[in-house]
């Protein structure tokens, strides 16, 4: 099966360092498996960017299953570019200002 590259843009890289930062707080375990669902996401989403509905622009919002996050994405030239993992309460704003 083909995989897509995927690259974590610098604002996304921030968001996950928060969020792991929080969950940290509650417990090394939560923060371990806040990583281990985000890693199997972007594995998802190498092996199939195109899985995701596009939600405006041309980003697309993977919600996180068992945390309250999403993430948003663009595929664009056969590479998914992550753009956020926002705090799923906050509003898409923040991912339609990331767009490039």
């Amino acid at each position: 099966m083909n995989r897509v590259p995927i690259v974590i843009e610098l604002e996304a890289k921030s968001d996950i360092r928060a969020a792991r930062d929080y969950y940290s707080d509650k417990g090394d375990q939560t923060s371990d498996r806040f990583r281990d669902e985000l890693t199997q996401i972007f594995e998802l989403l190498s092996r199939h960017p195109e899985a995701v509905a596009v939600a405006f622009g041309r980003t697309r919002l993977k919600p996180m299953r068992y945390f309250p996050y999403v993430i948003g994405y663009i595929y664009f030239e056969g590479v998914v570019h992550v753009t956020g993992v926002q705090y799923g309460g906050l509003g898409w704003d923040e991912f339609d200002r990331r767009q490039f």
